[in-house]
C-alpha cells in the first residue's frame, strides 16, 4: 500500500481476475480482518426491488435468487413505511443464472411491488 492508501494489484492477479482499468470492485472484509476484492464483471446484475414489508419477505426475495443459482454479493434493505413498504437492493453474480427467469420470478412473488434489474451496476449510486 503506497502513501496514498493505494493498493496496487500485480499483473498476473489482474489478467487473472479479468480486470481492467476502471473495472468497479467491492472489498469487503471479514471478522478475520482479511480483504476479499470481488470484481464487477459482465456477469454481474443490480436488483432494486420494492416489497411489502411483512414477516419472511426479505427471505423469499433471497430464496428466489438462490432457486437461480444468483450469488449474493452485497444488499441492503430498508424499510420505507412500517409493516406496508420496504426496499432490497443487491448486487449479484449472476455467472450461474438466468437473468431474465429471475426477473420473472421476482415479479410472480406477490410480495413484490416493482423490480428493476440491470447490468454493470454504478455503485457509488446504490443505497
Amino acid at each position: 500500500m503506497d502513501s496514498k492508501g493505494r493498493i496496487i494489484i500485480p499483473c498476473q492477479l489482474r489478467d487473472y481476475l479479468r480486470l481492467k482499468e476502471g473495472t468497479p470492485l467491492i472489498i469487503a472484509n471479514n471478522e478475520s480482518r482479511e480483504l476479499r476484492i470481488i470484481p464487477l464483471l459482465d456477469t454481474t446484475v443490480y436488483v432494486e426491488t420494492v416489497f411489502l414489508d411483512s414477516v419472511g419477505a426479505l427471505s423469499k426475495l433471497i430464496d428466489a435468487v438462490s432457486r437461480r443459482k444468483g450469488e449474493i454479493l452485497m444488499s441492503s434493505s430498508k424499510v420505507m413505511e412500517r409493516g406496508k413498504v420496504a426496499e432490497w437492493s443487491a448486487i449479484i453474480d449472476a455467472s450461474s443464472c438466468n437473468v431474465a427467469k429471475l426477473e420473472e420470478e421476482l415479479k410472480k412473488l406477490s410480495i413484490v411491488k416493482r423490480v428493476k434489474m440491470s447490468r454493470n451496476p454504478d455503485i457509488s449510486n446504490s443505497k
